[in-house]
């Protein structure tokens, strides 16, 4: 399972739009969810989005398309999301495992 919510290209344009709210995100590159993650401050959604965007951890720079839920404890979301995709593909996303 993935965060409820639209496909957005991973870009400054599309990321610019995204809530400064707290919530969850995963970020993908060709079709692949490589990365999940939880916002809880500095700038929500946004704020992360574009930390990875222009961030130093090259296993997220290289997302293609992300997906956004806005959720009230996103540690809890997060915790959620990557016990789920856990389960259905026996590791976690790849991001997830190289900084983790």
């Amino acid at each position: 399972m993935l965060p409820a919510g639209n496909l957005y290209t991973f870009d400054e344009e599309s990321i610019a739009r995204a809530p400064a709210g707290k919530g969850v995100y995963s970020l993908h590159k060709a079709g692949e969810t490589i990365y999940i993650g939880k916002a809880e401050g500095g700038g929500g959604i946004r704020g992360r989005l574009q930390y990875h965007l222009h961030g130093e951890n090259p296993c997220t720079k290289q997302a293609t398309t992300y997906r956004r839920e806005l959720h009230r404890n996103p540690a809890a979301r997060e915790e959620e999301l990557l016990l789920e995709y856990k389960l259905a593909h026996g590791r976690l996303p790849l991001c997830n495992e190289r900084i983790g």
